[in-house]
């Protein structure tokens, strides 16, 4: 495995590396087992009020770079989509600025590359109507936001509690 030659910070957990299904892409790649509901590390930067390809929307016009004080990528920069992500993305309101909390969304073996689904945080992301390659089972076969999301998913992630408020409220207007 290649690792990244990245300026993140040391992490026994984690490595940026080639990403074990993109195709000339870097990942995040676990260096130990983490259990279901365990946050993995957090993702922090700053709140822009438009999406980038690699934000994290934290609201309905708040999205976290993913950008460490120095201005260099954190793990969230390399955090790569699924359609049967790993991991769930968890924002948390804080009184300084929000933040999101990367959680295994089940039982992670050492070696496993972290994905999250870019539909269970954008509403209409940058990336919409890019095709997927995550070759998972129940691959969509295209990336989009919340909006197009199956019904039969929205409901599933919902229930896992992998569905943001704000993405729900604006699912209702």
């Amino acid at each position: 495995m290649k690792e990244a030659n990245t300026n993140l910070p040391d992490n026994s957990d984690l490595v940026v590396a080639n990403s074990t299904v993109l195709e000339n892409q870097f990942g995040v790649i676990t260096k130990k087992s983490f259990n279901k509901g365990e946050v993995i590390f957090s993702v922090k930067g700053p709140v822009l009020s438009q999406p980038t390809k690699y934000s994290f929307s934290v609201g309905i016009d708040k999205h976290i770079d993913p950008l460490r004080d120095d201005g260099s990528f954190d793990f969230g920069h390399y955090l790569n989509h699924s359609c049967d992500p790993n991991t769930i993305i968890r924002v948390v309101n804080s009184d300084t600025s929000p933040h999101i909390e990367i959680v295994a969304r089940r039982d992670i073996k050492s070696g496993e590359e972290l994905a999250f689904d870019y539909a269970s945080s954008e509403y209409n992301p940058t990336t919409s109507k890019t095709s997927c390659l995550c070759k998972t089972d129940t691959c969509r076969g295209v990336m989009h936001g919340f909006k197009d999301l199956p019904e039969e998913i929205k409901e599933k992630y919902s229930k896992e509690g992998m569905i943001p408020d704000y993405l729900i409220t604006l699912s209702k207007t």
